[in-house]
């Protein structure tokens, strides 16, 4: 039988102009050819717009684009990239392997994972299932005994995720993560095992699965690794700070026959630690392929020469990074703001003020940001932008009075000032260990037959008609309740906050949110807010009046933001840019965050957040420094410039910035 090959079209060039499209950096990392690439794109300087060229002049050149691997950290990046590709060359770029990591991942398990004991038909499952999964697991594993000592479910879900994510051992992960809980390290690994078991038997996988099992695939079966890395001729990786331990590990894996690996990212812009990203990935590519060549992009066409003057001044101080200047391709303007402020009250009113004064020189309220290190740094601005009626969408999560955390604390409240409030009640009462909605209902049937609710909480006909663990627990719930009604009418909201968060209420913060430190000090922060009312009812009456003004009420991620200054944090404002900028809170202590003074790796990756911040302003930079911030026994602190700000003051140059001082 003859066989006839069939010549791979490449489709026409006609598109593709690169003296036209691309500045010079640009068309030498279009241009490179094979072998690793380690490309360093600095902010604003046309990272995407240069990997989708790289796409298309692969194509091009007679690269078939199912021998593509692009890796992207959203689906919607990879498709936007691939279908701009296609347009240039006129060719159907689309055939390429691209998307998420975990979306690779899945099409490769599916043709593999009867390899590693899973059916080819597996079932990944969401958050919400692995938790419920997760909590039969706590149940089946003979540490009833723990019960109240046990982090949550969904907390015990995370845990798994940073070990399988950063390579961490579950004992060091519980020492820097999760100290509160290193003590049960044996209990916790027991759960955590079984839940592992428990998942392989019913042929199920979660997010985290998918990329521990793409890795153990490519190492525990070599000719599975052979054949897709002999497959990918070239594997492009985009943001590749932002990758962790693991999938550092798959790329180096999948890039092994052809080592035509092309990373893209900015170590400057590397501000995940948190959610396990490792910079080392990117830093430390020279040192694992040795021969790579390296680009750097450093036209901006975003920020003003004077936003860049400032960002390139401060991200110098760090030691650990590649060196790189940002050059602006834009014309001079206005130098950014270092605005000096009496407290967190006088920030929000010149925050305000100024916001109304830039829409009537024509800024679009879209065309504003607002942005912060820390969610609970909004809280006096949302509350005056409300007062002002500025329309505000928030994209750091939900609004500070919406978030859970801050509703848990508050169902204390509402209760003991109205003990008929069963929503209050079912809230406070479900986050104790072993009580779930059918306990909850129970106690709350006596309660409310009683003539005093909250003087019934501690009652021993209710304690006593409880089961062992929904005893325990609620006997220590009434006595903060019980303890909370005495003070109610003898002191101020702000010292009822302080009673509970002296409680086990941090108990029940630290097993079940991540980051609870973070979520400790916006609870703190709430009581400061609290501390300017005299009563219950004034306050929740202020915080529902405040919560329930139509027009603010903006979901997380929806579009409807044409008409909305967005208020960030700077985690989630990275890769996105506004004319104008605010940065609160530049004060020591506050930004950057207080834990970062005694580590150097913490400090450098605040600076590079600092950094993140200044470099979303197009036109438009303002820094705001309160000098004054109450603490949580009312006594004012006289803070000092952040250290960001101070190092750039002693340098022997001009202040890349101009100081402001407000006159009330």
């Amino acid at each position: 039988m003859k066989t006839y090959k069939l010549n791979t079209p490449t489709g026409s060039t006609g598109g593709l102009d690169f003296d036209r499209d691309l500045n010079q950096e640009q068309r030498q990392v279009v241009k490179a050819g094979s072998g690793p690439l380690l490309v360093i794109a600095g902010a604003g300087t046309g990272k995407t717009h240069t990997l989708t060229y790289r796409v298309a002049a692969l194509v091009a050149r007679g690269v078939p684009p199912e021998n593509i691997l692009l890796l992207t950290f959203t689906n919607r990046a990879a498709r936007a990239m691939t279908t701009r590709a296609s347009a240039l060359i006129t060719s159907d770029v689309t055939r390429l392997w691209g998307g998420t990591f975990h979306s690779v991942a899945n099409r490769i398990l599916r043709e593999n994972a009867p390899l590693l004991g899973y059916p080819k038909d597996y079932t990944i499952i969401d958050g919400e299932d692995a938790k419920t999964l997760m909590k039969a697991c706590i149940a089946d594993a003979g540490v009833g005994h723990l019960d109240r000592k046990l982090p949550r479910a969904s907390m015990l879900t995370r845990l798994l995720s940073t070990t399988l994510n950063t390579g961490a051992s579950l004992a060091d992960a519980l020492f820097e993560r999760y100290p509160y809980f290193a003590h049960l390290h044996e209990p916790i690994a027991a759960i955590l095992n079984l839940y592992q078991a428990r998942k392989k038997e019913m042929g199920l996988m979660d997010f985290d699965d998918l990329l521990a099992n793409w890795y153990r695939l490519l190492i525990e079966h070599p000719e599975v690794r052979q054949r897709y890395a002999a497959r990918f001729e070239h594997i492009l990786v985009d943001e590749y700070q932002d990758t962790n331990h693991l999938q550092g590990a798959i790329v180096d894996l999948m890039a092994s026959v052809h080592g035509n690996l092309m990373v893209v990212g900015d170590d400057c812009q590397s501000i995940y630690a948190f959610r396990g990203a490792d910079y080392r990935n990117i830093l430390e590519f020279p040192e694992r392929y040795p021969d790579a060549r390296q680009f750097r992009l450093e036209t901006n066409y975003r920020s003003t020469p004077q936003i860049l003057e400032l960002a390139n001044r401060s991200i110098r101080h760090n030691v650990h990074q590649f060196q790189k200047t940002l050059r602006a391709h834009r014309p001079r303007g206005p130098l950014p703001a270092h605005v000096h402020l009496r407290d967190a009250n006088q920030q929000a009113a010149f925050v305000c003020q100024r916001i109304l004064e830039l829409v009537d020189e024509g800024y679009e309220l879209d065309n504003i940001a607002v942005l912060y290190r820390s969610h609970h740094h909004s809280l006096e601005l949302q509350l005056e932008m409300t007062r002002c009626e500025i329309p505000f969408i928030v994209r750091s999560g939900l609004r500070f009075f919406e978030q859970a955390h801050i509703k848990d604390a508050l169902s204390y409240l509402r209760f003991l000032y109205n003990p008929l409030d069963e929503l209050a009640f079912l809230r406070l009462v479900r986050q104790w260990h072993g009580i779930g909605q059918k306990r909850a209902q129970q106690i709350w049937m006596f309660l409310s037959a009683q003539d005093d609710a909250l003087a019934a909480v501690d009652h021993p006909d209710l304690i006593a008609s409880l089961g062992g663990r929904a005893r325990n627990s609620w006997a220590r719930a009434s006595q903060l309740l019980t303890r909370m009604r005495g003070q109610r009418l003898a002191t101020t909201p702000d010292q009822l906050l302080l009673t509970l968060l002296q409680s086990d209420f941090k108990d029940h913060i630290h097993s079940v949110y991540d980051q609870a430190d973070n979520r400790l000090a916006d609870l703190e922060q709430l009581a400061n807010y609290a501390a300017q009312y005299e009563t219950l009812d004034h306050l929740l009456g202020e915080i529902t009046l405040l919560s329930g003004i139509s027009g603010q009420e903006i979901g997380v991620g929806e579009s409807h933001d044409d008409h909305f200054v967005c208020l960030s944090s700077v985690h989630q404002a990275k890769g996105l840019e506004w004319g104008a900028v605010f940065t609160l809170w530049v004060s020591d202590a506050e930004f950057p965050h207080q834990s970062a003074s005694m580590d150097s790796a913490q400090l450098e990756e605040e600076r590079r957040l600092f950094y993140v911040a200044t470099t979303r302003a197009r036109d438009e930079l303002y820094l705001c420094h309160p000098l004054i911030k109450t603490t949580r026994d009312r006594t004012p602190v006289v803070l000092r410039e952040s250290p960001f700000i101070d190092e750039l003051r002693h340098e022997d140059a001009a202040l890349p910035w101009e100081d402001w001082k407000i006159e009330a």
